[in-house]
């Protein structure tokens, strides 16, 4: 039997950690954006501004939203910035902007002082080393790029296809610099060169030691904030991860169907989820947020 999570608007917990949070960090894509990765469209396709009418209210409450995405840093920065948001974590949290009068920083992990030749991207790096090169002779014909989400990028790599993801590990481990592998869940892309492949998933390749949570921690520690006052909203597994980084983790309705985000939730009782889907479900968070901070 499925694990059940509460609902937002049924939870005591959830009003009491909205009524003192500073801070949300959301995903974007299957989260507060609609079918089609719009704004401007609701979670059944339909055009409508549920999403962005929450969005002015928040910002107009003064609340800090920070974008937190597997998307490249242009992606995310232009998002933010139409949004009216001033921060952003990209790249599953190896890129993040604290704000738009500072440089973006890179986050690493666990790769050593001196990994990276002069003026190299880890990009370009984990492309000397061999990232690619291994797992296309590990699994050919199973894995490519994810075009044309993987252009414009400057620390991971995101791909597309159908693998094993421990054998493809195993095959990353013989590398330079440690390499991990993220399966971030089913796509449906309207083209791929892939064969024999019917179910196709969306790979990142990040440095080992990287991920959304650290990434906000080291967000909050620059804010003089602690998780106590921050809340998270998202649909996959790696939100739900992040989400350990917050007081209280808010997943839409979409993600409550994938068997592997329900089971990344397993042992975690501040998790609850919207009724709505997608941007609808966004929404609802936000009007749940305003309502508790100004009771």
């Amino acid at each position: 039997m499925s694990r059940i999570l509460p609902y937002l608007d049924e939870s005591a917990y959830a009003a009491e950690t909205l009524s003192r949070a500073q801070i949300a960090l959301t995903d974007l894509d299957g989260t507060l954006l609609g079918l089609g990765g719009s704004v401007l469209i609701d979670a059944v396709g339909e055009p409508a501004l549920t999403t962005v009418s929450a969005i002015v209210e928040v910002n107009r409450a003064g609340f800090e939203v920070v974008v937190c995405t597997g998307r490249n840093r242009i992606q995310a920065g232009e998002v933010s910035r139409i949004l009216g948001w001033k921060s952003f974590i990209a790249e599953l949290g190896c890129i993040v902007m604290y704000d738009r009068r500072e440089p973006i920083e890179y986050l690493l992990g666990e790769w050593p002082e001196g990994v990276l030749l002069e003026g190299e991207t880890p990009y370009q790096a984990m492309t000397r080393f061999g990232a690619l090169r291994v797992l296309t002779e590990t699994f050919p014909g199973k894995i490519e790029e994810h075009d044309p989400w993987h252009t414009d990028r400057e620390v991971t790599h995101v791909l597309r296809g159908s693998i094993d993801c421990e054998t493809a590990q195993a095959a990353l481990d013989t590398l330079e610099a440690p390499i991990a592998i993220i399966d971030n869940g089913i796509i449906h892309p309207p083209r791929h060169t892939l064969v024999d492949v019917d179910e196709v998933h969306v790979y990142h390749l990040v440095p080992k030691g990287t991920s959304k949570e650290a990434a906000i921690r080291e967000l909050l520690a620059r804010r003089g904030l602690t998780p106590n006052e921050a809340v998270a909203i998202g649909d996959s597994a790696t939100d739900v991860e992040m989400m350990n980084a917050a007081a209280l983790g808010i997943l839409v309705r979409n993600a409550l169907d994938d068997p592997r985000v329900m089971a990344a939730t397993e042992g975690c009782d501040t998790i609850v989820a919207t009724r709505a889907e997608r941007g609808d479900g966004w929404a609802e968070f936000a009007h749940a947020w305003l309502a508790a901070r100004q009771g």
